[in-house]
């Protein structure tokens, strides 16, 4: 089963349609999140010891990291991050980005009508203001970055505030949303504990799933050779030999968690109560083209391992992998595989 704990829309204009695995030029992967510094709210909820939460709450401080994949060579330019405002979330952000884009304030409400600016950085940080802010169930962002080198976010945002919004085609926008969790935690809306089941009130919090390495196996006809490695390995391969990958996790990474079923209208956790464990699923992306691979969609996740075939043109090629959790976890690495005789 899966739970969409985020959702992301890309707008690229009228770029043209490549092979979804392909990356030519700098594109977007996804968002992971961290809670640094919990609030107060935080010291109600079961909390893995050294493991930062994957969902949010009031009073929290947030880290938020954004994935990019490019090509060997092409530098990743910072992204501008926007709050998306309710506005913006519900019209749009070409109906609603007119003009300059003002700073969010410092913490952050998630009540506010119209965008707002929160930093341009791969990684950002975000405090999140009290309960009586929260106008909706997630917190939604707007991402504006470049898939040319030549040409700056800040282009990017121009052309996006500026009707008739002409020239986005190498610009990326990504509309992300992030929910907040644990729900019965988010006071002073929740229902009184002593109507929620005792499993949904003491399971651990939802975490990011973590790579620790990789088993690599190489074959071709008779000979197989396996090995592991670390994220971020150079692997030496020969044409036609077919590779799998394995990601390797902690053990900590697939947690348990409880859910409850046709709850009746307006009694939450009413239910039928169920336990679930969670599935890791995986998406590929390469920086040249590779043979028997049929990964073709943007939201196509499957559960691990992969498995191509080498071409005859052995070529440095980057595998940039994200992995997904049933809930809002997310993690990411990159393997380079190179010719086997290459230096």
């Amino acid at each position: 089963m899966r739970l969409l704990g985020a959702s992301v829309v890309l707008f690229t204009a009228c770029l043209p349609v490549e092979p979804g695995y392909l990356i030519t030029a700098p594109s977007f992967r996804g968002v992971r999140l961290e809670v640094v510094e919990p609030g107060g709210y935080a010291s109600l909820l079961n909390a893995p010891p050294g493991r930062p939460r994957a969902t949010f709450l009031p009073l929290d401080t947030i880290e938020l990291t954004a994935h990019f994949a490019a090509p060997s060579g092409v530098a990743i330019q910072p992204p501008i991050w926007l709050y998306c405002g309710v506005e913006c979330s519900v019209a749009g952000p070409l109906v609603e980005l007119v003009g300059d884009v003002a700073a969010c304030p410092t913490p952050l409400p998630l009540n506010l009508i119209d965008p707002c600016r929160l930093d341009e950085a791969m990684q950002i940080r975000v405090s999140i203001a009290g309960a009586f802010t929260f106008a909706r169930a997630e917190l939604r962002l707007l991402l504006v970055a470049s898939r040319d080198p030549d040409l700056t976010p800040a282009t990017c945002l121009e052309r996006l505030t500026r009707r008739p919004h002409t020239d986005l085609e190498p610009c990326i926008v990504a509309h992300w949303g992030l929910r907040p969790g644990p729900r019965w935690a988010l006071l002073p809306f929740a229902p009184d504990t002593a109507a929620i089941p005792r499993e949904i009130l003491e399971q651990e919090v939802d975490t990011n799933p973590d790579i620790v390495g990789f088993r690599v196996t190489r074959q071709r006809g008779a000979d197989r050779r396996e090995q592991l490695v670390d994220p971020g390995a150079r692997i030496g391969v020969r044409r036609g030999e077919r590779i799998t990958v394995e990601p390797l996790f902690t053990a900590e990474s697939a947690q348990q968690y409880w859910l409850t079923y046709n709850d009746e209208e307006g009694k939450p956790y009413s239910g039928e109560l169920r336990d679930y464990q969670e599935e890791l699923t995986i998406r590929p992306w390469f920086d040249a083209p590779v043979l028997g691979l049929d990964w073709e969609t943007y939201d196509d996740w499957r559960e691990p391992p992969l498995t191509w075939i080498v071409p005859d043109n052995v070529e440095p090629t980057r595998l940039f992998l994200d992995v997904m959790d049933d809930r809002a976890g997310r993690a990411s690495a990159e393997l380079l595989f190179v010719a086997d005789d290459a230096p």
